[in-house]
Protein backbone atom coordinates (compact mmCIF):
# COMPACT_ATOMS: atom_id res chain seq x y z
CA UNK A 1 0.00 0.00 0.00
CA UNK A 2 2.84 2.23 0.62
CA UNK A 3 4.87 1.77 -2.20
CA UNK A 4 1.39 2.07 -4.22
CA UNK A 5 1.03 6.03 -2.72
CA UNK A 6 4.27 6.98 -3.51
CA UNK A 7 4.20 6.27 -6.86
CA UNK A 8 0.82 8.05 -6.96
CA UNK A 9 2.18 10.91 -5.47
CA UNK A 10 5.34 10.86 -7.68
CA UNK A 11 2.96 10.84 -10.64
CA UNK A 12 0.97 13.69 -9.28
CA UNK A 13 4.29 15.97 -8.98
CA UNK A 14 5.83 15.41 -12.22
CA UNK A 15 2.23 15.87 -14.19
CA UNK A 16 1.41 19.16 -12.26
CA UNK A 17 2.96 22.11 -13.59
CA UNK A 18 2.87 23.93 -10.70
CA UNK A 19 4.90 21.26 -8.39
CA UNK A 20 7.09 20.55 -10.79
CA UNK A 21 9.95 22.88 -13.10
CA UNK A 22 11.43 21.66 -16.44
CA UNK A 23 15.37 20.91 -15.79
CA UNK A 24 17.88 22.98 -17.26
CA UNK A 25 18.13 22.82 -21.40
CA UNK A 26 20.02 24.89 -24.06
CA UNK A 27 17.41 27.70 -23.76
CA UNK A 28 18.11 28.61 -20.51
CA UNK A 29 21.96 28.28 -21.26
CA UNK A 30 21.25 30.32 -24.70
CA UNK A 31 18.41 32.19 -23.55
CA UNK A 32 17.59 33.32 -19.60
CA UNK A 33 18.93 36.74 -19.01
CA UNK A 34 21.93 37.55 -16.25
CA UNK A 35 19.12 38.83 -13.98
CA UNK A 36 17.04 36.34 -13.43
CA UNK A 37 17.04 35.16 -9.93
CA UNK A 38 14.53 32.19 -10.63
CA UNK A 39 16.71 30.88 -14.04
CA UNK A 40 18.64 28.03 -13.29
CA UNK A 41 21.89 28.96 -15.83
CA UNK A 42 23.79 32.17 -15.92
CA UNK A 43 22.18 33.71 -18.41
CA UNK A 44 23.48 36.02 -21.59
CA UNK A 45 23.52 39.73 -22.09
CA UNK A 46 21.71 40.84 -24.70
CA UNK A 47 24.63 41.89 -26.78
CA UNK A 48 25.85 38.18 -26.69
CA UNK A 49 22.31 36.44 -27.12
CA UNK A 50 22.50 34.08 -30.30
CA UNK A 51 18.98 35.13 -31.87
CA UNK A 52 18.82 32.05 -33.95
CA UNK A 53 19.94 29.40 -31.60
CA UNK A 54 18.12 31.09 -28.81
CA UNK A 55 15.16 30.96 -30.69
CA UNK A 56 15.64 27.46 -31.84
CA UNK A 57 16.77 25.79 -28.19
CA UNK A 58 13.81 27.79 -26.54
CA UNK A 59 11.17 26.50 -29.54
CA UNK A 60 12.35 22.87 -28.42
CA UNK A 61 12.20 23.46 -24.88
CA UNK A 62 8.40 24.55 -25.38
CA UNK A 63 7.89 21.50 -27.35
CA UNK A 64 9.23 19.61 -24.69
CA UNK A 65 7.94 21.60 -21.92
CA UNK A 66 4.96 23.49 -22.99
CA UNK A 67 3.58 24.55 -19.39
CA UNK A 68 7.02 26.48 -18.28
CA UNK A 69 6.85 29.43 -17.83
CA UNK A 70 10.65 30.65 -18.17
CA UNK A 71 10.54 29.20 -21.79
CA UNK A 72 7.84 31.65 -22.94
CA UNK A 73 9.66 34.55 -21.59
CA UNK A 74 13.21 32.68 -23.03
CA UNK A 75 11.29 32.78 -26.38
CA UNK A 76 9.69 36.13 -26.48
CA UNK A 77 13.25 38.01 -25.67
CA UNK A 78 14.37 36.18 -29.56
CA UNK A 79 12.16 38.61 -30.94
CA UNK A 80 12.30 41.47 -28.86
CA UNK A 81 16.02 41.70 -29.29
CA UNK A 82 14.60 41.86 -33.05
CA UNK A 83 12.27 44.66 -32.33
CA UNK A 84 9.49 42.86 -33.26
CA UNK A 85 7.53 43.42 -30.10
CA UNK A 86 4.46 42.24 -31.71
CA UNK A 87 5.82 38.92 -31.78
CA UNK A 88 7.37 39.13 -28.68
CA UNK A 89 4.59 40.32 -26.61
CA UNK A 90 2.22 37.41 -26.48
CA UNK A 91 5.42 35.64 -25.03
CA UNK A 92 5.87 37.48 -22.06
CA UNK A 93 2.31 37.53 -21.60
CA UNK A 94 2.34 34.31 -20.84
CA UNK A 95 5.10 33.70 -19.00
CA UNK A 96 3.66 36.11 -16.55
CA UNK A 97 0.27 34.35 -16.65
CA UNK A 98 2.11 31.21 -16.03
CA UNK A 99 4.10 32.86 -13.01
CA UNK A 100 7.12 33.58 -13.81
CA UNK A 101 9.20 36.00 -12.07
CA UNK A 102 11.25 37.26 -14.71
CA UNK A 103 8.31 36.96 -17.31
CA UNK A 104 6.53 39.63 -14.94
CA UNK A 105 9.26 41.53 -14.66
CA UNK A 106 9.20 42.23 -18.51
CA UNK A 107 5.87 41.96 -19.22
CA UNK A 108 5.47 44.76 -16.57
CA UNK A 109 8.49 46.68 -18.20
CA UNK A 110 7.21 46.44 -21.77
CA UNK A 111 3.48 47.64 -20.36
CA UNK A 112 4.79 50.58 -18.65
CA UNK A 113 7.05 51.40 -21.55
CA UNK A 114 3.83 51.38 -24.63
CA UNK A 115 5.36 48.58 -26.67
CA UNK A 116 2.76 47.64 -28.39
CA UNK A 117 -0.16 50.00 -27.33
CA UNK A 118 -0.11 52.93 -24.76
CA UNK A 119 1.80 53.26 -21.60
CA UNK A 120 -0.34 51.07 -18.81
CA UNK A 121 1.39 52.14 -15.19
CA UNK A 122 -1.16 50.31 -13.18
CA UNK A 123 -0.73 46.92 -15.28
CA UNK A 124 2.62 47.22 -14.60
CA UNK A 125 2.52 47.49 -11.16
CA UNK A 126 0.13 44.54 -11.31
CA UNK A 127 2.60 42.54 -12.72
CA UNK A 128 5.40 43.35 -10.73
CA UNK A 129 4.02 43.33 -7.37
CA UNK A 130 3.15 39.38 -8.31
CA UNK A 131 7.04 39.03 -9.73
CA UNK A 132 7.77 40.84 -6.26
CA UNK A 133 6.00 38.35 -4.01
CA UNK A 134 8.46 35.57 -5.52
CA UNK A 135 12.24 35.36 -5.02
CA UNK A 136 12.91 37.41 -8.36
CA UNK A 137 15.05 40.79 -7.64
CA UNK A 138 14.24 43.20 -9.90
CA UNK A 139 10.65 42.99 -10.00
CA UNK A 140 11.47 44.24 -5.97
CA UNK A 141 13.97 46.66 -7.61
CA UNK A 142 11.44 48.13 -9.96
CA UNK A 143 7.91 47.79 -8.08
CA UNK A 144 9.42 49.96 -5.25
CA UNK A 145 11.30 52.45 -6.72
CA UNK A 146 8.01 53.39 -8.84
CA UNK A 147 5.88 52.96 -6.04
CA UNK A 148 8.12 55.22 -3.84
CA UNK A 149 7.79 57.41 -6.55
CA UNK A 150 3.86 57.35 -6.02
CA UNK A 151 3.40 56.18 -9.79
CA UNK A 152 0.78 53.61 -8.37
CA UNK A 153 -1.01 55.62 -6.06
CA UNK A 154 -4.31 55.55 -8.59
CA UNK A 155 -4.21 51.82 -9.05
CA UNK A 156 -5.31 49.96 -6.22
CA UNK A 157 -2.14 47.93 -5.65
CA UNK A 158 -2.73 45.62 -2.72
CA UNK A 159 0.63 46.58 -0.86
CA UNK A 160 1.65 47.43 2.28
CA UNK A 161 4.56 49.59 4.08
CA UNK A 162 5.33 46.22 5.85
CA UNK A 163 5.15 43.92 2.72
CA UNK A 164 7.47 46.51 0.98
CA UNK A 165 9.85 46.59 3.75
CA UNK A 166 10.20 42.96 3.60
CA UNK A 167 10.88 43.01 0.05
CA UNK A 168 13.83 45.39 0.59
CA UNK A 169 15.33 43.08 2.88
CA UNK A 170 14.94 40.12 0.57
CA UNK A 171 15.96 42.41 -2.15
CA UNK A 172 19.31 42.40 -0.39
CA UNK A 173 19.50 38.97 0.20
CA UNK A 174 19.15 38.45 -3.51
CA UNK A 175 21.38 40.42 -4.89
CA UNK A 176 24.87 38.45 -5.75
CA UNK A 177 26.05 40.43 -8.32
CA UNK A 178 28.18 43.64 -8.15
CA UNK A 179 25.67 45.47 -10.33
CA UNK A 180 22.87 43.74 -7.86
CA UNK A 181 24.67 44.55 -5.15
CA UNK A 182 24.19 48.65 -6.52
CA UNK A 183 21.05 48.66 -7.29
CA UNK A 184 20.29 47.32 -3.68
CA UNK A 185 22.14 50.03 -2.15
CA UNK A 186 20.53 52.49 -4.05
CA UNK A 187 16.73 51.08 -2.92
CA UNK A 188 18.22 50.79 -0.12
CA UNK A 189 19.12 54.55 0.33
CA UNK A 190 15.22 55.45 -1.67
CA UNK A 191 13.55 53.10 1.07
CA UNK A 192 15.43 54.74 4.25
CA UNK A 193 14.83 58.57 2.61
CA UNK A 194 11.08 58.04 1.84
Amino acid sequence: MTRILMFALIAVFLSDPALAQAPQTECDRLASHPSDTQNPAAGVAHEDYNIPAGRAACRDALDAYPNEARFYYQYGRSFFYKDDYDAALPFFQLSAEGGYGQGQMVYGLVLMMGYGGEPNECEAGKWWLAGARQQHLYTKVYLLQNWMDGLFDDCGLDLTEEEASAMVDDAIALATTQQARDDVAQLKDSWAQR
